[in-house]
């Protein structure tokens, strides 16, 4: 491989990793914001229900309902606090900054024309150091934004596409 191929290589990756963690973030914070604000309306509305339930006992339908409300206001909140998606997407959103810093810096560094090994070197340990503490990207994810990025016309001269 030579050292520009390694180098537009890098790039693309960096840019899908980038566009990837983003994505990421935002749907465990999606999927966190699915999870809480049921479990958070659904326990005012059975707060506010206990007190109708306790004047007017002979109501069977408001019984019941109050425990199948009760029931899901709790799994809602074991899912939300097994699932951790708010520290997801936190951790996703730092490894997408992280990553976005060492993108910019090689794209500043090939616009300036320094490719020298220790400058690539330097890069490539920043790269690693932000790969280690960022999390797994769901693959799905992670193929959308290679798709998109792609489409954004982030392909090497000598690499075409057949579609697929």
């Amino acid at each position: 491989m030579t050292p520009d191929a390694l180098i537009d290589q890098w790039r693309r990756g960096l840019r899908i990793s980038h566009a990837a963690h983003y994505e990421a973030a935002k749907f465990y914070y999606s999927l966190h914001l699915v999870l809480s604000l049921p479990a958070v309306l659904i326990s005012a509305m059975l707060s506010t229900s206990v007190f109708v339930a306790l004047q007017d006992s002979q109501v069977q339908w408001v019984k019941t309902a109050m425990a199948i409300l009760s029931v899901v206001a709790v799994v809602l909140s074991s899912l939300q606090a097994a699932l951790r998606l708010a520290e997801r997407s936190e951790r996703h959103k730092t490894a997408a900054v992280q990553l976005g810093e060492v993108r910019r810096e090689l794209e500043q560094q090939l616009v300036f024309q320094h490719r020298d090994e220790p400058t690539l070197e330097k890069l490539r340990k920043r790269w690693d150091s932000a790969d280690r503490q960022a999390p797994t990207v769901p693959s799905r994810i992670f193929s959308r934004a290679a798709l998109r990025v792609r489409d954004l016309g982030d392909t090497p001269k000598n690499e075409t596409h057949s579609g697929a």
